[in-house]
């Protein structure tokens, strides 16, 4: 009598491989690259403040406080510069050839964008859903839509909004929500309270 010999479990790998993939990933490159631009920042930097009348520690934190407010403003100016014409241009074909080949980029940017509130974003939109047709709604974030009358829906865990669950759900059960994702999110990790705000009009 022969026994066959198990397979060791593929789930931990799977699992921890991806999380490395979609999370770990893409915040080490940004990460890594916010580094960066602060030590050339410093660098620059170091040489001016060290002609100023100040021990070396107080130096060293004069460098750091301003490295990080330069790397901060040249955020919020490059943000500004892309919501021109040409800077619009010019982000979509830097996602097109570079960011969008980072695993998790494009969830990331959706996520950002649905949790800023602009407008036109389609992915992870707030919405009710009456699950199994009984009249009793969950609140969910519409993921994406199947093209086929059905819709992929995320259903957070309360209070922890990054776990949950996805469900296909059809299109006819789903109702948007009139608030923003930000707003959902708060109310949720709040055990639901302010969810008479939600449910508003506007």
């Amino acid at each position: 009598m022969t026994t066959r010999k198990k397979r060791p479990p593929l789930g931990f790998l799977k699992t921890t491989l991806l999380g490395a993939l979609l999370v770990v990933v893409p915040f080490g490159i940004i990460g890594f690259a916010l580094w960066q631009v602060t030590a050339i920042t410093r660098a620059l930097l170091g040489p001016v403040f060290e002609k100023l009348p100040f021990d070396s520690a107080s130096i060293k934190t004069c460098v750091i406080v301003a490295s990080l407010l330069l790397v901060v403003l040249g955020c919020y100016f490059t943000g500004l510069l892309v919501r021109t014409r040409w800077g619009l241009r010019f982000r979509r074909w830097i996602e097109t050839r570079f960011l969008e080949k980072i695993p998790g980029y494009k969830m990331i940017r959706s996520l950002a964008h649905q949790y800023l509130g602009e407008e036109g974003e389609t992915r992870f939109r707030p919405v009710l859903v009456d699950l199994y047709g009984s009249g009793t709604k969950v609140i969910g974030f519409a993921v994406e839509d199947l093209g086929d009358g059905n819709i992929a829906v995320f259903l957070p865990s309360v209070p922890a909004v990054t776990l949950g669950q996805l469900q296909i759900v059809p299109a006819t059960r789903i109702f948007p929500l009139p608030a923003s994702m930000h707003e959902t999110m708060e109310t949720l990790t709040m055990f639901g309270e302010g969810t008479s705000e939600l449910l508003k009009p506007r």
